[in-house]
């Protein structure tokens, strides 16, 4: 294992540990505790993989270093995901139990509609149909009927056989691929390369900051092989370090 490739996943831990700092503030699912648990791992994983890189860690410890991070965020979102799901479907039991209690043993127009829009609030645009259709089967309503349209334009939305115009709002069928009534794209790939297109120019600045990390690497390999194993330490915790995550931060930010 030459060392390019212990300086390349150092790199990828770093910017590991830079992408939480970003997604932090924006991922309702991180915690504060759970951030900073992630957030000392990635950098445990960061100072091993140096010491690993210098011969005093287990130089195996290189090829899982990079896997670590994601798969502790992977894991720690799974767990809050069934915890909020657990926690939604008791919600919601009560919710209905309390709703069915005070409407009587058969129900009503308003207590069917009520669990609808528990249903649809929660984004199960199935349940929520057959709870506004059993409503409408007692007293069909305007209110009720464009609940039923909204969630069936939901399930249609989520068995992508329609799409919304990101520009207009119009609900296009899924056959055609300019909105009709503003023209448009759908979003697609063909999409994705008309914007890479138009943002040429910050691709470019972006390409140039590559280039100025990938010298920087080059330059740290160069002095990690000629340098004291605590001066290169001292250089990559004080100067490579701050300087790459700088140039990640120019990347990742615009």
């Amino acid at each position: 294992m030459g060392p390019i490739f212990f300086i390349l996943v150092i790199t990828v831990v770093a910017a590991e540990a830079l992408w939480l700092w970003f997604i932090y503030p924006h991922d309702q699912e991180l915690s504060m505790p759970v951030f900073l648990f992630l957030e000392f791992a990635v950098l445990t994983c960061l100072v091993l993989s140096f010491l690993s890189f210098a011969g005093r860690f287990d130089r195996e410890f290189i090829f899982v270093s990079p896997f670590i991070p994601p798969v502790l965020y992977i894991g720690m979102k799974r767990i809050f995901q069934l915890r909020e799901k657990k926690y939604e479907n008791e919600k919601i039991k009560r919710e209905i139990e309390g709703i069915m209690k005070s409407s009587g043993i058969t129900g009503s127009t308003e207590s069917f509609e009520k669990i609808g829009d528990i249903y649809f609030s929660r984004q199960d645009f199935d349940k929520a149909l057959s709870w506004f259709r059993k409503a409408q089967s007692i007293k069909d309503t305007p209110e009720i009927t464009h609940k039923i349209n909204l969630a069936k334009k939901e399930i249609l939305l989520k068995q992508n056989k329609i799409w919304v115009c990101p520009e207009c709002s119009i609900t296009n069928p899924s056959t055609i691929r300019k909105c009709k009534s503003c023209g448009t794209l759908k979003p697609s790939i063909e999409t994705l390369k008309d914007e890479i297109r138009r943002n040429a120019g910050e691709l470019k600045k972006n390409l140039i900051n590559i280039v100025i990390l990938v010298v920087m690497i080059s330059l740290f390999i160069w002095f990690v092989k000629s340098a004291a194993f605590l001066t290169s330490l001292i250089f990559f915790g004080i100067i490579f370090l701050f300087f790459m995550l700088f140039i990640l931060y120019k990347i990742f930010s615009r």
